[in-house]
């Protein structure tokens, strides 16, 4: 194995092996559906009595996936309304097509504010639960977390030409003090192709010929 490689995967697994230090469980109570957030007025404003439970969850899911593409392209609105953007499958499986205009433009206003507000920052410490059974008192913590991705290239021309090549991406992140930082290293060797080409020297250069 080339001496690149070696020292490649050493430096690959001893990031790999220090993230067992920052990386620890978790844990965080899952986060209510959208219907279960709003109170019994805006319930009644956005027609949800006219759904049945089947539909309830499957609105609830449309919106869930609606906030995930926002978190996802760090957006805070949609060009287009909630209910515009449904398709006829979604429509039928939610029930919507049962809401008066004034509950569909209340669902709109809804979901448009879900998608605005961010999700609160993670602190180190969520909260003292107290199990009422036995008393115990359970705290949740959130410690920095390192990960990141490692990959490897190999190209091929005509002419004997070839690379091959790799990197390795680490993240550290901090979420009680809202820090985060990343590293590259990436290392590539070949032949005959430019910047790859190991041998290139004044004169000797596969551009020059």
């Amino acid at each position: 194995m080339p001496s690149f490689l070696r020292n490649f995967f050493r430096i690959g697994f001893a990031l790999a092996a220090s993230s067992l230090v920052f990386l620890t469980p978790t844990r965080a109570d899952e986060t209510p559906s959208f219907t279960a957030q709003l109170d019994s007025a805006d319930r009644t404003a956005v027609g949800l009595h006219h759904l049945s439970a089947a539909q309830l969850a499957a609105l609830d899911n449309q919106v869930a996936r609606e906030l995930t593409v926002a978190r996802q392209g760090d957006v805070v609105a949609f060009s287009r309304s909630f209910l515009s953007r449904r398709t006829a499958d979604q429509v039928a499986t939610a029930g919507l097509a049962a809401l008066t205009p004034p509950e569909r433009t209340a669902l709109d206003a809804y979901v448009a504010r879900a998608v605005a507000q961010r999700p609160a920052p993670v602190v180190a410490t969520l909260a003292v639960k107290a199990k009422v059974a036995d008393n115990v008192v359970e705290t949740v913590k959130y410690k920095p977390r390192l990960h990141g991705e490692v990959t490897l290239t190999v190209g091929t021309a005509g002419g004997g030409r070839n690379f091959y090549g790799g990197s390795f991406t680490t993240i550290y992140d901090d979420p009680q003090h809202r820090f985060s930082a990343a590293f590259t290293y990436a290392e590539y060797h070949g032949t005959g192709l430019l910047p790859f080409d190991d041998c290139a020297r004044p004169g000797r250069s596969p551009l020059l010929h």
